[in-house]
Order: structure tokens, then sequence, then C-alpha cells
């Protein structure tokens, strides 16, 4: 960001202080001061740091001294006034021109001017007399110091820098005669009790001054038109009214807080009025007279006092309040003034408070700027300071007053950007569990509502930084069961919030991510198990929802059953993507699950569910629960879509499923009710070979070699599957060979999605093939098989699409029914689940040629 640049204010403005400061950027040459002169008592005088502060706050203040023909700043009150730029204090958002007043105020310096023509060696001199000016005795007195620097500046030598010199003002006349009137009526005159004992002025000796103050101010405005003599003579009568007790400490006021140059009566007045309330609070504050609860009643009273004495009528009139009772009447001036008086309180006192019961009488923005500022400096002592501070503000929501706990609970809403930084990993739990206790026992609305929405600040925090234990416990406090109070719909509706559908979602996520998982997170989504399954099902649509399929397994199986009785509730859902997504859900999690609703829900399924349900299961992740499968597929065969039978068959060989022979065999001789197609037929011949089913010889056999008349009675396929079956079962010339064929595939088929079944051969010329479908266009196969191929293909297939395939082997044409089981970067591996018997003889024979020849 860069730096502020000032602007006077029009009002008491110089002529040509507008154009003076244009381009001038005097806060910045400041801080560069301020730098200096911490250097200053940091390091020693030829430290290297020390050296570059100095040089750099020379040339910073050179330069504003050469722009503006000299630089002169007054220390006002929370502040630093530079009269050629104007009768403002220089903009400060961060209290840096605020504590370097502070710094030269102690060090007894009301005005500091710095000439066209000084030299870095006074600037030097100058750091060292403000060092030890700071390190004098606190007994000495504000007066001493001021005395002080003009002498330790004329013994050092120093001409182009001055402290506490005097310049000429020029004082507005009317201000001149108010002036003048006061020291007539209340400068010689004798006490009206000379006998009394001289008495520090009390808040009722204050009340009378201000009071005084705002009945001068209404003769001399010129908005309502009294002539000279009318506005004399309002003047003293209101001189005459007061005590002169009361005009004595109005004049000593005057004297310690004259006019600046050319200011009007107006602002001067109400400056003056500030002033006088500022120092009187300040020192009762510091004699502990004045608590930090009646600090803000205070300039109420106050307030109100000025706003009844401001008061006047009159046919001239054109308002009931002067300009300066009016100021005074705006609340949110009081509260302003408030807020300063805090900021401008000295830190001892200012941090006794903050570490004691009263904190809550802290303005908030006060509490801001001092949080601020020790959060800033990065030090650990001070962030720990800061820390405590929070924590001891929170604890003042147990309040007795219910004033003090809603400005507490609206108070710690706006510390939640400094709370997040102070605490930048882990909320502590005293600011939870507190506030959690408060709003079960707040009895008002509002405030109620104020601490709902730091609850519900904290939970967001606690969420976004991964703090889920943090979470749970302000979920788990929120949902305890009602005791019958008047916030207990307020806890309910902000239970309900914590867990919104955004929040939810980062919950999800973040279980999902690939790290360890949090133990909290499982026990936080189980309280919706349907809003879970259903993000989980969204992500599946997404491109890389299959690689979170382990991570969604992880927590479901966290979860148990709650959400797995769920799942599997949704396998008998009407919609598909629902369904689909329980299926591979379940197939990861608990596959034991899924084949228990096998059972009821595949014939209610269309194909490619059923394909999906058997492709899942039969993944080598699933092994366990192999045997388990083949026997569930087993029993529901009849029930299976006719493209899905032949994948079925294949895992019920695989597992060596002994129990399903004969029904194999029933299938393999084509006396099967329903399954009666050729290929499904093949597929049970292979199955009975695979398992070594010496009781399906006979069978083999005369599916083989049986004839009627000259040929043979079955087709050529499946007469060659009997064939190799048999050479598995019995001892053949071709046994050798068959055998080496199904311990390669064996072999090869662990580090597959789905086992491989048959023997893959690559293609060195690959074959042109040609799909139709969705994704209709010319392929390349290049590794083909009895059971798939991989075909290089520009057209992008997804997972589960049906195709039907032609590939081309020289003249011959085989058509194939095929599913796509796998992606690649070039291509998609794809299973056969049907073909006509000439297409698998001619498949059968094309593999025969490219087998290795150690597999011939």
């Amino acid at each position: 960001m860069g730096a502020t640049r000032i602007s006077p204010r029009p009002l008491g403005s110089a002529n040509g202080r507008e154009d003076a400061a244009a381009g001038v950027d005097v806060p910045r040459a400041l801080r560069s001061l301020q730098l200096l002169f911490r250097s200053e008592r940091l390091y020693d005088q030829n430290h290297p740091q020390r050296l570059d502060s100095l040089d750099a706050a020379y040339e910073e203040l050179r330069g504003v001294a050469t722009q503006l023909n000299g630089l002169e700043l007054r220390v006002d009150r929370g502040g630093l006034i530079a009269p050629k730029i104007g009768d403002a204090h220089l903009p400060d958002l961060r209290g840096e021109m605020n504590a370097l007043a502070a710094d030269l105020e102690r060090a007894g310096i009301r005005t500091l001017t710095f000439s066209r023509r000084f030299h870095v060696g006074e600037l030097d001199t100058l750091s060292r007399l403000m060092k030890a000016s700071l390190l004098k005795s606190s007994e000495t007195s504000r007066n001493g110091k001021k005395n002080w620097w003009p002498t330790q500046l004329v013994e050092n030598h120093v001409e182009g820098i001055s402290v506490n010199t005097q310049t000429d003002r020029r004082v507005d006349t009317v201000l001149g005669s108010l002036i003048a009137a006061l020291v007539a009526y209340g400068g010689s005159s004798p006490r009206e009790s000379s006998e009394t004992a001289i008495q520090a002025p009390d808040f009722d000796d204050l009340a009378a001054a201000l009071r005084l103050l705002a009945r001068l101010t209404p003769p001399l405005e010129s908005a309502r038109g009294l002539s000279p003599e009318e506005a004399a003579r309002a003047i003293h009568g209101a001189m005459e009214d007061a005590s002169r007790d009361t005009v004595r400490m109005l004049l000593t006021s005057v004297s310690q807080y004259g006019p600046r140059g050319g200011e009007r009566p107006q602002p001067y007045l109400l400056r003056l009025s500030e002033s006088l309330i500022f120092e009187f609070l300040t020192a009762e504050f510091a004699n502990g007279t004045l608590t930090p609860a009646l600090i803000r009643p205070a300039f109420q009273r106050l307030g109100e006092a000025i706003e009844e004495s401001g008061k006047y009528t009159g046919p001239q009139a054109s308002q009931h309040l002067s300009a300066f009772a009016s100021s005074w009447a705006q609340e949110t001036h009081r509260e302003q003034l408030v807020e300063r008086f805090w900021m401008e309180l000295p830190p001892r006192e200012k941090s006794a408070v903050l570490r004691g019961t009263d904190v809550w009488c802290v303005p908030i923005v006060a509490l801001k700027h001092t949080l601020a500022r020790l959060a800033e400096t990065g030090a650990d002592a001070q962030r720990r300071e800061a820390r405590n501070v929070v924590v001891n503000y929170a604890r003042r929501l147990s309040h007795i007053d219910p004033a003090a706990r809603r400005i507490v609970a609206a108070g710690l809403n706006e510390l939640m950007p400094i709370i997040e930084s102070l605490w930048p990993n882990q909320l502590p739990d005293d600011l939870s569990v507190g506030t959690m206790k408060a709003l079960e026992a707040e009895t008002i609305p509002e405030t109620g509502a104020l601490l709902a929405a730091f609850l519900e600040n904290l939970a967001r925090v606690a969420v976004n930084r991964g703090d889920y234990a943090g979470f749970e416990t302000i979920l788990v406090g929120l949902e305890r069961p009602p005791q019958g109070n008047e916030n207990d719909p307020l806890l309910i509706a902000l239970s309900q919030r914590l867990v919104a559908q955004d929040r939810w979602l980062l919950l999800a996520d973040a279980a999902l991510a690939n790290r360890s998982l949090d133990p909290v997170l499982p026990r936080l989504l189980q309280r919706d198990p349907e809003r879970l399954l259903d993000r989980l099902t969204l992500l599946l649509t997404e491109p890389r929802g299959a690689e979170m399929i382990p991570a969604m397994a992880r927590l479901l199986r966290t979860i148990g059953v709650p959400v797995l009785g769920l799942l599997e509730a949704r396998l008998y859902e009407a919609r598909r993507q629902r369904v689909s997504a329980a299926i591979k859900l379940l197939s990861a999690a608990d596959p034991e699950r899924l084949l228990r609703g096998l059972t009821r829900a595949l014939g209610s399924w269309e194909w490619n569910l059923q394909d999906l349900a058997i492709s899942e299961l039969s993944r080598p992740s699933n092994s366990g629960c192999a045997q388990s499968a083949a026997f569930i597929f087993s029993a529901i065969l009849s029930e299976a879509h006719p493209l899905v039978v032949p994948m079925m068959i294949d895992q019920i060989g695989l597992a060596q499923e002994t129990t399903s022979i004969p029904q194999l065999m029933e299938i393999a001789a084509g006396e099967h009710d329903v399954l009666r197609d050729q290929f499904v037929r093949i597929k049970a011949i292979e199955a009975l070979g695979r398992m070594r089913a010496a009781e399906a010889a006979g069978l083999l056999r005369q599916l083989a070699e049986h004839r009627e008349g000259l040929t043979y009675a079955e087709p050529s396929g499946l007469r060659a599957a009997a064939e190799e079956a048999l050479s598995l079962l019995e001892t053949r010339p071709s046994s050798p060979r068959t055998r080496a064929a199904f311990e390669a595939a064996a072999q090869a088929s662990a580090s597959y999605v789905i086992p491989r079944r048959y023997v893959r051969i690559p293609l060195e010329s690959p074959l042109r093939a040609h799909i139709d479908g969705g994704q209709a266009g010319l392929a390349r196969v290049k590794t083909i098989s009895l059971g798939g191929a991989y075909l290089a293909s520009p057209k992008k297939l997804s997972v589960g699409d049906s195709i039907h395939l032609e590939v081309r082997a020289g003249l011959r044409k085989i058509n194939f029914t095929a599913v796509v089981r796998n992606t690649g970067p070039d291509g998609n591996g794809v299973e056969f689940v049907h073909m006509k018997d000439e297409d698998r003889d001619k498949l059968f024979k094309l593999v025969q040629r490219h087998l290795p020849g150690s597999l011939k």
C-alpha cells in the first residue's frame, strides 16, 4: 500500500498551504524519524542498523523540509500536526503518528522544527538527546524537560533544528476579545473565599467550566446575526453568572491549550473542551478515582451538560443549539472521544485494564488497535499478551450486566480477523466452550444472536483449518437435549447451519483427501449418511472419480453399518446413477454386502448395471470373496442378461466352484432351459476344463466327436473348445500346449483389472477394425485373445460402454459384441461378451496362428 498523501482542511487553511502540501509525504518522513529513535535505544552509536536509520531519516526529512521551506511539527493529544499541511492530525492508519507523539511528549517536546538547512550531524544530536531525555528520572516535570531542550541544543551547537520554540501566531480577533474578557473576570480578582484552601478541581468544577464554555459559544456565531454590542453583553452576562473559580479554571485551560495560528473560534472552543475533559479524566483514572466502567457515562454526562447550556431561543435563531453544543449532542462524537481516550491512555494503565475484569469497558476500536499492534510485532511475548487479552475479554461473556455481555459478544465478532491471526493453527477451546455456556444462559435475544454468530465463525475457522475435533466439540455442545430455555430454537438452528451444504462439502472432501483419515471426520459425516452418499455419487461422475474410490471405501468402512446399510438399500432403487454408485462403492468397501443384494436386485437391473456389478466383483482386489461370488453367480445365472452370463461363468471356473459342475454340464450340452446360446455353451465348456471336472469328460468327448452322418453334430467353435477342455482333463498330444497357455494366462492376470482367462497375443501388424455404436469410427487391434482385445483409436471410449466391433483379418471379417473394461493413453481394452459360432471359430484360428512357438 502506498503512503497516504496529506490533504489540508479548508477551514482555517492559510493561503498557499494546499499548493505547498501537494506531493509531500510527511508521514513517511516521520516514520523514518520514529525508526531512528527506536534504533538509538536498541543499538550502539556506530551500529550499522543505527547508521542506516540515521541516513534514511535524514534523506526523508531533508526532502520534506526543502519542499515545505521548513517543517514544523506540533505535538497534540493523540497525534501530530504539521501547520503547513493543515490543522488536522496527520493521517495515522496504523497508530505510528500517535506513538511518535507519545514519545515526543514524554521527552518534553511540544514543537519540533526542521529548517531547510539542517544537516545530518544535527539530526544525530537530536536522536541522542531524545534518548537522554527519555532516560531522565520520571520525577522530572514536563516543564523542566521543556526548558531543558533549548539549553541542550545551544550547548551542542544545533542551529538547524529547534525544540519548543514559540512561533508567532495570528489569533482570531473574536478569540482575542474572548480571552481578554476571561482575564478581566478571573485573571486577577480575589478568590470568593480567600480563607478556603486550594483544592484540585472535581467533576462538578469541570462541568461548570464546560457549561460556561457552552454559554460563551452562541454569541460568537455569526449565523445569529447579533451586533457586536449584543454579543459582548451576552458574553459578559455568562461571565457574571459563573463563579470566579470557574472563570479561572477556563482561563488556565486557555493558557495551556492556546489557539493555533488562524484557528477559528468554534473549532478552537471544541478542541479546548475536549482537552479539558481528557486532562481531567486521565488524571482521575490514573489516581484510581475513575473506574473503567465510568468512562463512557462521564463523557455522556459532560456532553449532556454542554448540550443543555448551549441551547438558545429567539426570533433570529435558526436552530436550538449552537454549533459547539450540536457537536457534543451527537452520539457519534461522544463515542469517538471515548475511543480516543482509551487509545491515548498510557500503556501501563491500559495494560492493567486489558488484563482485568473491566476489559469489556474498552471500546472495540481501541481494543482492535492495541491487539493489532501487538500481533504485528511478531514477537512471542507480545503475541502471547494479545492472546491473553482476547481470552480475558471472552470471559466477560458471563458478566452479570446484560449490557456488558452484549458489548463483548459484538466485540468478539469484530475481533475474528485478529483472533485468526493470533491462533494460526488451532483456536483455544476456552473460546468455544465459554461461548456455548454463555449462549445457553443468555436471556437477551440480541445478545444470543451475536453469540451464535461468533460461535458460527469459530466453527468456520475450525473447518477451514482442519481442526475437526474443535468443530465436533462445538457441534456436540449445540446438539445437547433441549433444556427448556429461550435459546433452544437458536441452538438447534445454529447446529443445522454449521453443517450446511458448503461446510458439509468441505468435510466430505477432507475425508477423501490423500492423507491419513482424521478419526473425527467419519463421526461427523455419519450424522447425515444420505447426504454423504449423494456427495460420493456426484464425485464418481467426475473424470477423476474412479481414482477416489479407494478413499471413499476407506471412509465407508470406517463409518460402518449406518452408511453401508443405506448403500445396500440403494441397490433396489430405480435411479440408475445411484444404483451404479452403490455398486462401485459396495464392491470396494463391502463386497459381501453387494453379493447379498445381488440375489434380489440382479433381475431388475438393465444389462449394463448387471455387467458393472459382475465386473466389479471379479476384480483381483475382491479375491477374498471370489468363492462366495462364484457360488452366488451359479445361483442366479438364469436371471442374468445373456451378455453378462459369459463373464459369470468365467468367474465360476476361475474360482473352482465345483458345486456348479452339474449346471455347467447342462449348459454345455445345450439342455438348459434358458442358457442355450452357442457362446454361453462355449464358456461353460471352458469353465469345466478349468475346474478339471473329470465327470464332464464323457460329455466333452461327445461334443467334440459326435457326428450325424458325415458331419459333426456341433459347430466347429464349440468342438474346438471341447477339445481344449479334454486336453486339460486327459493326456493328449495337445495337452502340454493347452496347459501351458492356461498357465501363462493365469500368471499374467494379476496385474489386470479383470483376471485374464486367455493368453493375450501381441500383433506385429495391427488389424483394422471398425467400431459401431455411440463412438463409431476406425481402430487398430494391437493385441487380441479369445476373451478380448486392445484397440488403438483416437476415439475416447468410457469404461462400461457397449460396442459392436468388426475386425478384419485378411479377407475375413470377425464380429463381436464387446464392453470397454479399461482406458489407456492411446486406446481401450475391451472384453468380448458375445459372438456367433463362426466368428468364434475365426477368432480361434487367428489366435492359434499368432501363438508363440512355445504355446503352439
